[in-house]
């Protein structure tokens, strides 16, 4: 038996958003969960795609469960959520026909993943490679320092651009692919993520594509 089974037994799982017993989000309400049914084209990116909504209680229950509760328990949650996601979408993938496509987190910043001791952007980057794309390839090519300000505490405006510019950087010798498939948790501004993929850009990846569970306010 393993740890989280001696776990469960002790603190009998219940559902992050309605508090029903047996699991740690029911499959009531994964199922409700409102998905995002067009993609949205974002500035500095080939591709990009939304699972939901960060308004929707469910969704941002298993979100701030990782984020603020270090809920690592929900991790079948979040593939379960990927995995209906993935068989109800009607559109092609934004990156069909890559064959050597690298999935990488947008690192967080040093000092949140030390208080927390996980990276929600890697937590969700796993869920997709034991998911819907298990061929792709996962990659530790970005490095980031600690911005000025957390992005969660500035206003959606200019200043959360400025917050991030010059935070990444790429590894010294990584192997840089044609392609890179960037994951988060949420995507609110988008000044985060079009900063690590003007990075990788500058690096000599040609193409570039975005993925997160929610679109924040």
């Amino acid at each position: 038996m393993g740890w989280r089974y001696l776990l469960d037994a002790v603190f009998p799982p219940h559902c992050v958003a309605c508090g029903v017993g047996g699991e740690w989000c029911c499959s009531t309400c994964v199922e409700g969960i409102e998905t995002v049914r067009q993609d949205r084209k974002i500035e500095g990116l080939d591709g990009f795609i939304a699972v939901g909504y960060y308004h929707d209680p469910r969704l941002r229950a298993v979100i701030r469960g990782l984020k603020y509760r270090n809920a690592t328990c929900l991790d079948g949650a979040c593939r379960e959520v990927l995995r209906r996601y993935a068989e109800t979408r009607i559109h092609p993938w934004p990156w069909a026909g890559e064959s050597t496509l690298v999935v990488q987190p947008v690192v967080g910043a040093p000092n949140r993943i030390r208080t927390r001791g996980f990276d929600p952007a890697a937590f969700v980057a796993a869920a997709l490679k034991k998911g819907p794309i298990p061929w792709a390839a996962m990659g530790s090519l970005l490095e980031r320092k600690t911005s000025v300000s957390t992005q969660a505490d500035l206003p959606p405006d200019a200043l959360r651009q400025a917050n991030v510019k010059g935070v990444f950087s790429v590894r010294e010798n990584a192997d840089i692919p044609e392609a890179v498939l960037l994951t988060d948790d949420v995507f609110t501004t988008g000044a985060t993520m079009r900063e690590a993929a003007r990075i990788l850009r500058e690096a000599g990846v040609k193409r570039v594509y975005g993925f997160v569970l929610a679109l924040g306010a």
